[in-house]
């Protein structure tokens, strides 16, 4: 193999390693995100519950509790196929480290 061939090759390895961080980051990202959402969703679902208690509430906080426990499921829901996403994409990163290493060392 040529110098300039393992000089592609290289440039090409270093991009799929670039390529893998960013969409780690974006998982990352989206991960916290969605965790965000969660949180607020449960703040104001204690907030309609708490007024339905305390008889300030509108009337409507059944409706309003079934909703925001459904937005809530739906979001922790996608949560879990982001960390899903993100464990199939760790194994893959380690699988290419692994091999580079060999490749490394066999040079």
């Amino acid at each position: 193999m040529g110098f300039m061939d393992k000089m592609k090759e290289t440039a090409a390895k270093g991009t799929e390693m670039a390529k893998g961080a960013a969409k780690a980051g974006q998982d990352k990202l989206d991960e916290q995100k969605t965790k965000k959402k969660i949180s607020d969703l449960k703040e104001e679902l204690g907030g309609v519950v708490y007024a339905q208690k305390t008889g300030s509430g509108n009337g409507s906080a059944d409706a309003e509790i079934e909703r925001l426990v459904g937005e809530i499921k739906e979001a922790e829901d996608e949560l879990a196929l982001i960390g899903a996403e993100s464990d199939d994409d760790s194994g893959d990163s380690g699988e290419t480290a692994a091999t580079e290493s060999s490749e490394t060392a066999a040079s």
